[in-house]
C-alpha cells in the first residue's frame, strides 16, 4: 500500500524540517509526501525547497496563497495518489514505526480510517509530562459517538488521521470557507458515516504545544468561547448536510451536545430547574468523563447553577424593592 502523507504549512518553517524528516525515518518507505504551502510568510518555502532537492523522489512541493487548512487539505488531496492518506501538521512529529502500525490495519478491507495518541511536546520537542497520553474509549462505530454526543469533540488531531483514498474520495472536495481553521473536524466527522474508524491507543506521534498554538493552558476568554459555540452549530449544520448528500438516515442533534448546552445556559445567566436538569442528565450519562469525572463536574456545574439562581434572586428582590419605594 502507497501512503500519500499530507502536509498543510503556514508560517512553520522552524518545526518543517523535524516534522519531514520524522516521516523520511519510517520503517516503512512507501510513501510520497506533499507539502502544501497555504501563502506562508516566513521562510517555508526555501525550507520546502531545500528539502525538496534532498528528497527528490519523495517531496511533491506545492505552493499556493492562503486559503486556510481546508484548502491546503483539498489541493494536497488532489495531488496525492496514495491509497492510503495520512495528514500531518507541519508542526507535529511522528514516531518511526507510525506508517508501518496504520497499513498492518489497513489490511482489514472492513476499516476505512485509523486514529491513535499523540503526546505533548513543546518547541524543542521535549516531552511535557511523563504522564500516559488521553485514552480514547471510542470503538469503531465513530458514527455512533458522534450522534449520541452531538458531535462532541474527543478525537485525536490532524496529525493522527488516516484514512482510505476510496472513502475521502466520497469526502473531498471540503468547503475551503466552513473549514478554513478545526478541517480536521470535518474528516472525523464525515468519514465517521463511511466505515469503521480504528482508534488504537499507541502513541505514534508528537502534537507540538507552542506559543502560536497553546491554547489549552491559556484562559479562555469570552471570546473564544463564543467561536467555539458557533464552530460547533456550523459543524453540526455541516454534518447534516453531507448525511442528506449520501442519502444516510441519521441525523446529529445538538441538543446531545453537553458543551453546547452547558455554556449557553451559563451564557444566559437565567436559572431554569427543567434545564438544569437536563444539562445534568447529559453530565452523567456523557462516555467521555469517567465516573469521578461525572460527579466532579455535576459538583460543579450546581455551584455554578446555585450562583445563577441566587444572582437572579437578588436581582428580583432589588427589582422589587424599587419598585415598592416608587
Amino acid at each position: 500500500m502507497k501512503v500519500s502523507i499530507i502536509i498543510s504549512n503556514y508560517n512553520y518553517a522552524r518545526y518543517l524540517n523535524t516534522a519531514i524528516e520524522s516521516v523520511i525515518a519510517q520503517n516503512y518507505q512507501k510513501f510520497e509526501i506533499i507539502v502544501v504551502d497555504d501563502g506562508s510568510k516566513d521562510n517555508s518555502r526555501e525550507v520546502i525547497l531545500e528539502l525538496q532537492e534532498k528528497y527528490p523522489n519523495k517531496i511533491k512541493a506545492i505552493f499556493q496563497e492562503n486559503q486556510g487548512q481546508g484548502g491546503a487539505f483539498n489541493t494536497g488531496f488532489q495531488a496525492s495518489n496514495g491509497e492510503i492518506i495520512a495528514f500531518l501538521d507541519a508542526d507535529d512529529v511522528w514516531k518511526p514505526n507510525k506508517l508501518q502500525q496504520i497499513v498492518e490495519i489497513f489490511q482489514q478491507p472492513e476499516i476505512v480510517g485509523v486514529m491513535h495518541l499523540l503526546e505533548e511536546v513543546d518547541s524543542d520537542g521535549n516531552l511535557l509530562t511523563t504522564k500516559s497520553p488521553k485514552r480514547y474509549k471510542l470503538g469503531e462505530d465513530l458514527a455512533k459517538v458522534v450522534i449520541q454526543t452531538g458531535n462532541a469533540w474527543n478525537f485525536p488531531p490532524t496529525s493522527a488521521l488516516s484514512y482510505r483514498r476510496s472513502i475521502l474520495e466520497q469526502v473531498f472536495p471540503i468547503d475551503p470557507i466552513r473549514w478554513r481553521i478545526w478541517a480536521d473536524g470535518c474528516l472525523i466527522y464525515s468519514t465517521a458515516f463511511l466505515g469503521k474508524i480504528k482508534t488504537i491507543n499507541l502513541v505514534l506521534g508528537g502534537y507540538r504545544i507552542h506559543g502560536a498554538n497553546n491554547h489549552a493552558s491559556a484562559e479562555v476568554t469570552k471570546e473564544q468561547t463564543t467561536k467555539a459555540l458557533l464552530g460547533i452549530e456550523m459543524t453540526n449544520k455541516y454534518i447534516n448536510e453531507f448525511l442528506e448528500n449520501i442519502n444516510c438516515p441519521h441525523r446529529v442533534d445538538l441538543s446531545r451536545n453537553l458543551q453546547l448546552r452547558r455554556e449557553q445556559y451559563y451564557e444566559q445567566k437565567i436559572w431554569n430547574f427543567g434545564e438544569s436538569c437536563s444539562i445534568s442528565g447529559l453530565i452523567l450519562g456523557w462516555k467521555f468523563y469517567s465516573w469521578y469525572e461525572r460527579i466532579y463536574y455535576l459538583t460543579r456545574f450546581w455551584a455554578k447553577n446555585f450562583k445563577i439562581y441566587f444572582q437572579n434572586s437578588f436581582l428580583s428582590r432589588q427589582k422589587n424593592t424599587k419598585q415598592f419605594a416608587k
